[in-house]
């Protein structure tokens, strides 16, 4: 059963190609994202140890919050083209909510990022 969900093409293409086409990118970028979200978190971890010794307000609360869309985008696109199998999120809406949480998280924690900036940098 494992070899048929991993190998075999559901449209014609050789299973090498569906591969390298679908499996290995979608897999590939759920591991981006969830590095990217651990990126974020370890930065939040870094905020707060900053705020706590130097006693400055750096609003690490919003750094370690801020990236969890990037998270929901992960899980999304594991769901829908990990375990499902798919090139691409459904055209049925979810990958507008997959990409808006994505581009929404990544907004909020450059907003979050350039604060935690202009704490270290002085003013």
């Amino acid at each position: 059963m494992l070899y048929f969900f991993l190998l075999c093409a559901p449209f014609g293409i050789e299973p090498g190609q569906y591969q390298m086409l679908a499996i290995i990118p979608n897999y590939l970028l759920i591991l981006g994202a969830i590095l990217l979200w651990l990126a974020f978190i370890i930065l939040g971890i870094i905020a707060r140890r900053y705020q706590i010794v130097l006693g400055e307000r750096t609003d690490w609360q919003f750094m370690t919050f801020a990236p969890t869309g990037i998270l929901i985008f992960a899980i999304i696109q594991l769901v829908y083209c990990g375990i499902g199998g798919k090139m691409m999120l459904p055209k049925n809406g979810i990958n507008y909510i997959a990409y808006g949480l994505f581009l929404l998280s990544g907004v909020l924690s450059l907003i979050a990022s350039f604060r935690f900036f202009q704490v270290t940098r002085g003013k």
